[in-house]
């Protein structure tokens, strides 16, 4: 779980940074993002405000992290059916055959290295 801060309260940002330290990433490199204001990004947005967000203040270190992993988990699995779609999309078909086309060159190659150690 890699997470970027975009908040403008320092003192939750330093809090977040202190309870979050092993997850905190870059921008680019993260999966998602918290703030404490509404903010038009290209990534999930983790929300923490008073009301209305995906965490209240004040909070906890064990119900931030509980929070965190279930948006976490709810965005993942997201992504996770957009995947199974891309799969089955894919002739299964086709799969087959190059398995088995690949285990039958193996197999053939395997059955020469046999003959020609045990030929000499």
């Amino acid at each position: 779980m890699k997470i970027a801060l975009a908040c403008q309260s320092v003192l939750l940002e330093k809090s977040l940074e202190l309870f979050l330290k092993n997850h905190i990433y870059s921008y680019k490199q993260c999966d998602f993002v918290i703030a404490d204001r509404h903010i038009e990004i290209d990534k999930p947005l983790f929300y923490i405000s008073y009301n209305d967000s995906n965490l209240n203040i004040p909070f906890s270190k064990s119900s931030l992290i509980l929070s965190i992993e279930n948006f976490y988990n709810t965005t993942l699995k997201r992504d996770v059916k957009v995947d199974k779609k891309i799969v089955k999309e894919v002739d299964i078909d086709k799969i087959e055959k190059k398995i088995t086309e690949l285990t039958n060159n193996f197999r053939d190659d395997l059955v020469k290295v046999i003959k020609n150690y045990y030929d000499n």
